[in-house]
């Protein structure tokens, strides 16, 4: 009887033994054949879709990480990581950009392990830590330098931010809290955090993504922009933008200057772009750009022999010095090869079209602020009225505050400057950035926002590239 009872003891534990190595096979730790996947799937070549500035990223996260996989095999972290990327639309993204169907219940299978639901298959795991990791990092670049590039809507708009080190501070956040992740990629400026608490009014209203509403579009497409601004405007600056027809000098990020200003065409629109004003020109000549004298000038003074002189213009041959004016008289109007030869320039003086007064900041376009003979437009509401510079309103006042530093240069001096028959240069001792913007939404200190007609067109061609 002893001897059956021993029998079945020794049976019984056979049977603990084999269960508990079952158990433990079951619980093996695979986090090594999970890295060693990660590792092949992240060294291969990007899939389709992806871009190779952002497969290198991905590559580079994982790198950093020894291939340790990120969010497979953690549920805090799977969590965080689904949480993140739903505030896509904090941002006036879609969150369906960057979570498919699928991935919710992938993150958070009920009432089983990632790994569990997966099989416990390194291959399956990797695949999907790399998804996410993507998709991660595809919000991340979108919030940190935006979708499009701003060249696409108008190849002159130059103004770009430059794009964060998102694979080190996503392996960075990862490692303490994700959730203030895309809060440290954003945009520096507190005009986008301004505009994201005005959008995030509006969801509540409109649905999570808020895109089917014109205001929540149009904060939207804004958000976008400042995507596009460097993060370092300098201490002081001047923004002019142009659906607003309107010009601040900043210190600070706060207005201490601002006034009414016209702007391009619709066919001769103003470019978006940065440059550094580094001087000013009183009682400046206006030397008749190419489009207008072939298109304008030219033709005028062949059809009215006093065209030129009532209007204060003179004629220069090209190649020629400053002084080698040429008599209208002995210009025979109708050769073509003759007409091609000549530059116009208007001399100082009441009807000069640049007013008494221009700022210079070198740029490729022939750019600049000046002052305009023509000042009952500025009581007009729309002012694309202009042949791409900028008019200033009160251009004695934007002179004064760029000559702030020089002390000789008193109100009285800067008045008879700007009444002389000859062009005066002065160097500005603090140059100044200039950026010409295009904003069609604007944050309020109340919290409400300013809008402003698309006068461009760039909120229709911006929403276009974004679908």
């Amino acid at each position: 009887m002893t001897e059956v009872r021993d029998r079945g003891a020794r049976s019984g534990l056979l049977w603990l033994v084999l269960a508990t190595c079952v158990c433990a096979a079951c619980a093996k730790d695979i986090s090594a054949d999970v890295a060693g996947a990660l590792q092949r799937v992240s060294l291969a070549s990007a899939p389709s879709g992806v871009s190779p500035a952002l497969w290198a990223d991905v590559q580079r996260f994982y790198m950093t990480r020894s291939y340790a996989a990120a969010w497979t095999g953690d549920a805090k972290q799977s969590a965080a990581a689904l949480r993140v990327l739903r505030r896509a639309a904090e941002h006036g993204l879609p969150p369906a950009r960057y979570i498919s169907a699928d991935l919710p219940g992938l993150l958070a299978p009920e009432g089983k392990s990632i790994a569990d639901a997966l099989d416990r298959d390194p291959g399956r795991l990797a695949q999907l830590d790399v998804r996410v990791t993507t998709a991660l990092l595809t919000l991340g670049r979108d919030v940190a330098i935006g979708r499009t590039n701003p060249a696409s809507i108008d190849p002159r708009w130059k103004v770009r931010r430059t794009a964060p080190d998102l694979a080190a501070s996503l392996a960075q956040w990862t490692s303490t809290s994700l959730d203030g992740w895309l809060d440290a990629v954003r945009p520096v400026h507190p005009e986008y955090a301004a505009l994201q608490k005005a959008l995030a009014t509006l969801q509540p209203q409109v649905g999570s993504e808020a895109m089917d509403d014109e205001a929540a579009r149009r904060i939207a497409l804004n958000l976008e922009r400042w995507r596009w601004m460097p993060d370092d405007l300098g201490e002081r600056h001047i923004l002019v933008n142009v659906p607003a027809f309107y010009m601040a000098v900043r210190e600070h990020g706060k207005p201490v200057l601002d006034m009414k200003v016209i702007v391009g065409k619709q066919d001769r629109a103003t470019p978006l772009f940065s440059a550094v004003m580094k001087e000013i020109v009183f009682s400046p000549y206006w030397n008749v750009p190419d489009s207008i004298a072939e298109g304008e000038t030219a033709p005028a003074a062949a059809r009215d022999p006093r065209f030129l002189a009532r209007n204060n213009i003179e004629i220069l041959r090209r190649g020629g010095s400053r002084d080698d004016v040429v008599d209208a008289a002995s210009v025979d109007w109708n050769d073509p090869e003759v007409v091609k030869a000549l530059a116009f320039r208007q001399k100082p003086g009441a009807g000069n079209a640049l007013g008494h007064v221009k700022f210079l900041f070198p740029n490729p376009y022939d750019v600049y602020l000046h002052d305009t003979p023509a000042d009952s437009l500025f009581a007009k509401e729309g002012r694309a009225l202009s042949h791409g510079c900028v008019r200033l309103d009160q251009p004695d006042a934007l002179a004064r505050y760029v000559l702030r530093d020089s002390p000789e240069w008193d109100e009285a001096r800067i008045q008879t400057a700007m009444h002389q028959d000859e062009e005066k240069h002065v160097a500005l001792k603090a140059p100044l950035p200039v950026f010409i913007v295009y904003f069609t939404a604007w944050p309020r200190a109340d919290g409400g926002v300013d809008t402003w007609p698309d006068v461009y067109g760039y909120d229709a061609r911006q929403a276009a590239k974004l679908h």
